[in-house]
């Protein structure tokens, strides 16, 4: 899966980094929080465009990695728990039953 992501993460740069030389001549006006930028090259915009989407994509990266790290350590926590109970339950001493006693209990009906 790791190969795959690379791979997509390689071909989108080159395809930005193609894409930003055929428009490294062209010049934009940018309108910005009521500003506004005349002749900026078109590829200073991509890149910043670009640039602010991989820190958007970083931040939000970021807290879904600490979630599942705590979900994952809840989880180990939780099969340990479980782990334990079984281990517990496997070495439970088994109850004597002397012989007499088995003759004697009441059997099932139809037997």
């Amino acid at each position: 899966m790791w190969i795959i992501k690379s791979a997509l993460g390689v071909i989108i740069f080159l395809a930005f980094l193609g894409f930003s030389f055929q428009n490294s001549y062209q010049v934009t006006t940018v309108n910005l929080a009521g500003k506004q930028y005349n002749s900026i090259p078109l590829i200073i915009v991509l890149y910043i465009a670009f640039s602010a989407g991989v820190i958007f994509w970083f931040i939000i990266s970021i807290f879904q990695y600490f979630k599942y790290t705590g979900k994952i350590a809840e989880l180990k926590r939780k099969n340990k728990q479980l782990s334990n109970e079984i281990k517990a339950l496997r070495n439970l001493p088994l109850e004597e039953v002397a012989p007499g006693d088995l003759a004697s209990e009441p059997q099932g009906k139809g037997r």
